[in-house]
């Protein structure tokens, strides 16, 4: 199912809650809209995003994204109803643009990076949620804090790698929430993250929740970003597949060809849909 509807200011409210949901663009695979952005405007939207009654949820959508959602339908559920659905890989940027819809990748170092400096000129705030543990989050501050002088972290938790006890949810919402930040920051893995933004929504409160992922470990200086003529030639996940094959092979292996045959599944559909 597809949540979203349209206005003339690109921008959706839920009569009942007045809860702000950006706009979807277009629909991928049938299953998840996307918000086509710019990463400029990326970073002018999330600066006005409002976080009242509720605040935002920013997921970044990319293939393993959109294979999940294909896969479970309460995870296509989240992604429908976050705050924004950026677009976080070049298959769907290129189906944005063969649609007319100017648009980017707005993939986690590049939009942080934006994010920070701007924040420095607002004097926005920052806490992040995530991290393989406590040295990935001192380094992290430590590479912020040099690269981007005036920074404002208030705070950084690495969680355990298992579920938080009620007890211990409960402390960490009420340690952010106590201390204001603008945007939260989560990088504990999708769609992982995305669910958590999804469930705090409401707990934690006045601010713009961005999953992530290894966002983290790119600022950390513990991942090197894929070259720039990888991204745009869309071979990014090569890059990351030679550096961590064990880990990512079913990802973007199995996960090519699921998105491939859910791509033509849709596009079949359509073709029917319509000559019907």
């Amino acid at each position: 199912m597809f949540y979203c509807c349209h206005n003339l200011l690109g921008r959706m409210f839920d009569m009942k809650t007045d809860i702000y949901q950006r706009q979807r663009d277009f629909v991928v695979c049938g299953v998840v809209g996307v918000c086509a952005t710019t990463k400029r405007d990326f970073v002018r939207e999330v600066f006005s995003m409002p976080t009242s009654p509720i605040s935002a949820t920013v997921d970044l959508v990319g293939v393993p994204a959109v294979i999940s959602a294909k896969e479970n339908p309460e995870y296509a559920e989240m992604y429908n109803k976050s705050t924004m659905a950026a677009i976080d890989g070049m298959p769907i940027v290129n189906i944005g643009r063969k649609k007319g819809i100017q648009c980017e990748r707005c993939a986690a170092p590049d939009i942080m990076g934006l994010v920070f400096e701007e924040s420095v000129r607002q004097g926005k705030t920052h806490y992040f949620y995530g991290g393989k543990d406590d040295e990935v989050l001192q380094k992290l501050r430590s590479n912020l804090e040099e690269s981007y002088p005036g920074i404002q972290i208030v705070g950084m938790y690495s969680p355990p790698f298992r579920p938080l006890t009620d007890e211990e949810d409960e402390r960490v919402c009420a340690e952010i929430n106590s201390l204001h930040p603008d945007f939260l920051w989560v990088g504990i893995g999708a769609p992982k993250q995305e669910m958590w933004m999804w469930k705090h929504q409401e707990k934690i409160q006045r601010t713009v929740m961005v999953g992530v992922g290894a966002g983290f470990n790119f600022f950390a200086g513990t991942l090197a970003k894929a070259p720039e003529w990888m991204e745009k030639a869309s071979l990014e996940w090569l890059y990351r597949l030679c550096k961590e094959p064990k880990r990512l092979w079913r990802r973007y292996i199995l996960g090519g060809i699921k998105y491939l045959y859910y791509t033509v599944a849709s596009n079949l559909k359509s073709v029917e849909s319509s000559s019907k």
